[in-house]
C-alpha cells in the first residue's frame, strides 16, 4: 500500500533523496520552496512507500492550472521525483509509485509526462550518470528528446558592464515592473512570463532581473539569483554545495534585436552584477546551448536527459 504525501514525511524524504542522489544535496530550504509551497503538486498523484516503519520510496507529480492569467499546456504534466532506497530496489516499488502517478496525471487530462523540468523543478531531467533511472524511464515508454547541461564558471578577474551603442544593461527597478511584464508577455509568452509574474507575486522587487534597454525600451533580460532572491530560481538549487554562488538564466532577447550581440552581452552584464554581490562561482542550469556558453568560459557540471512520454487519454470505466 502507498500512503499519501504529507509534510510529516519531510525529513525522511530529504534523507532518501540525499541517499539516492548524493551529487545533488537537497536542503530543507529547497524542498520547502519547490514542493511544499508549490500549488502545482498533484496530491492524488503523489505518494510514499513505507516498509519497516520508514519511507523507502516516493513519487511527486505536478500538473498545471492557469495562474496570473498565463496559459500553459494543461496536457503537460511532470514527475518531480521518483525515488526508491537502494536497499529496497527490485521489489517493483518504483513501478507501483510510477503507475500511481501516471494514472492520476491521465485522469487530470495530461497526455504528455516529463520527468523533471516541472514548475519549481529540482532537476531538469534524469542525470545521465543515473543509468538505472534512464533504463527505468525507457522501460516505461519515455523517450529522450534532448541532452541538457548545467554549467559553472569561476570568476576571479574584475568584470565590467558591456558597452553597446544604443543599449544599456541595468537592474530592473520596482517602478518598471509592469513595463517588464508587458515586454516579457509579448516577447516570451508562456513559462518565462509565468515565472516573471510568480517572481513579483512572491515579493520580488526587480533586483534579480538584468534588463537590456535599447534607446530606453526593454528589449531583453537575464534572470540572476542569490541568497537574497525572493524566490530562488533553479540555477540556485545547489548553492549550498558551492562557495559564493550566483545563478544566471534564463535570458532572452526580443527577436528584432538579436543581430546586435545582446545575448552574449547580457550574460556578461549578469556576471558583472553578481560579482558586485561578491559571487565567485556562477551557475547556469538546464541549457543545450553548449557551444554558446563554452565560448563564454563555462564548463559542464552535470548532463541530463530530457525524457518525455505520450500517454493514452483517460477513459472512465465506471460509467
Amino acid at each position: 500500500m502507498l500512503k499519501p504525501l504529507t509534510k510529516e514525511f519531510h525529513e525522511e524524504i530529504l534523507n532518501l533523496w540525499n541517499e539516492c542522489l548524493p551529487d545533488f544535496l537537497l536542503t530543507a530550504r529547497l524542498f520547502d520552496q519547490n514542493t511544499w509551497q508549490s500549488p502545482y503538486v498533484l496530491q492524488e498523484g503523489s505518494a510514499v512507500k513505507i516498509l519497516d516503519d520508514k519511507v523507502v520510496g516516493v513519487v511527486i507529480a505536478k500538473s498545471w492550472h492557469d495562474t496570473y492569467g498565463v496559459e500553459l499546456n494543461k496536457a503537460h504534466g511532470w514527475i518531480q521525483m521518483l525515488l526508491v532506497h537502494p536497499d529496497y530496489r527490485q521489489q517493483k516499488i518504483a513501478t507501483a509509485l510510477y503507475k500511481h502517478a501516471e494514472q492520476a496525471l491521465i485522469e487530470k487530462g495530461v497526455s504528455k509526462i516529463q520527468i523533471g523540468g516541472d514548475l519549481g523543478h529540482l532537476l531538469c531531467g534524469i542525470p545521465l550518470t543515473q543509468q538505472a533511472g534512464v533504463a527505468f524511464a525507457e522501460k516505461f515508454g519515455f523517450k529522450q528528446l534532448v541532452e541538457s547541461v548545467d554549467f559553472t564558471r569561476m570568476v576571479t578577474d574584475p568584470q565590467a558592464l558591456p558597452q553597446k551603442e544604443n543599449a544599456e544593461f541595468v537592474l530592473l527597478q520596482p517602478e518598471e515592473q509592469q513595463q517588464f511584464l508587458d515586454f516579457i508577455s509579448n516577447s516570451f509568452p508562456g513559462r518565462w512570463t509565468f515565472e516573471a509574474n510568480d517572481y513579483f507575486a512572491k515579493g520580488g522587487t526587480g533586483r534579480d532581473y538584468v534588463v537590456v534597454k535599447w534607446e530606453g525600451q526593454i528589449v531583453g533580460f537575464c534572470r540572476i539569483n542569490d541568497e537574497q532572491s525572493a524566490w530562488k530560481g533553479p540555477n540556485y538549487n545547489w548553492a549550498e554545495q558551492f562557495g559564493n554562488l550566483g545563478g544566471i538564466g534564463p535570458l532572452g532577447i526580443n527577436e528584432h534585436y538579436r543581430k546586435y550581440g545582446l545575448g552574449r552581452a547580457v550574460v556578461k552584464a549578469a556576471e558583472y552584477y553578481l560579482q558586485q554581490r561578491n559571487k565567485t562561482t556562477l551557475f547556469i542550469d538546464w541549457t543545450d546551448l553548449i557551444a554558446f556558453y563554452e565560448k563564454l568560459g563555462y564548463s559542464v557540471w552535470k548532463n541530463y536527459g530530457i525524457f518525455v512520454k505520450q500517454v493514452d487519454e483517460y477513459v472512465d470505466t465506471k460509467r
